[in-house]
């Protein structure tokens, strides 16, 4: 069974980042902290990489098979997230539902991901791993992350 609200939050993030999304990493990362600091929709864990939701991803799959959106890897093994044009429409239906529900925090969400839908990935994980560091007990890649959460100033 796949939570209805892990998939309000990924058609939220793919509708707020105009209906694409490069790597699962972001997709995961941009979600995280709009679950975190908005919404609070589904549950995220510490994982080998930071944050990461099961059910975001069991939610990407059904959302696939309804006809919402398109999971694909290219020919390089980048993971690519499009919204089709079932899923454009359920976005927008969405968008609207949370702007008369509550506005500040439809927002807050947009400022995140204009915030950070452009930023590089390594620059993504540090800011996730420096603001959310219970996170990232597990992390297999914490020492590479600390360096460039010292590079990035953070």
């Amino acid at each position: 069974m796949v939570s209805e609200n892990a998939k309000k939050l990924v058609l939220l993030v793919l509708g707020l980042a105009d209906g694409y999304i490069e790597t699962d990493t972001k997709m995961q990362k941009l979600s995280f902290l709009i679950n975190q600091e908005v919404f609070n929709w589904t549950k995220f864990e510490a994982n080998n990489y930071g944050a990461y939701s099961k059910e975001l991803m069991k939610a990407v799959d059904k959302l696939e098979k309804e006809g919402i959106l398109v999971y694909i890897w290219d020919d390089d093994g980048v993971s690519k997230y499009y919204l089709t044009e079932k899923g454009k429409l359920n976005a927008k239906e969405l968008l609207e539902q949370l702007k008369n529900e509550d506005e500040n925090k439809l927002n807050k969400a947009m400022e995140i991901i204009q915030s950070h839908k452009n930023d590089y990935l390594t620059y993504l994980i540090a800011y996730t791993y420096k603001h959310y560091p219970e996170f990232t007990a597990k992390s297999i890649i914490k020492n590479k992350v600390e360096e460039w959460i010292r590079y990035y100033h953070l």
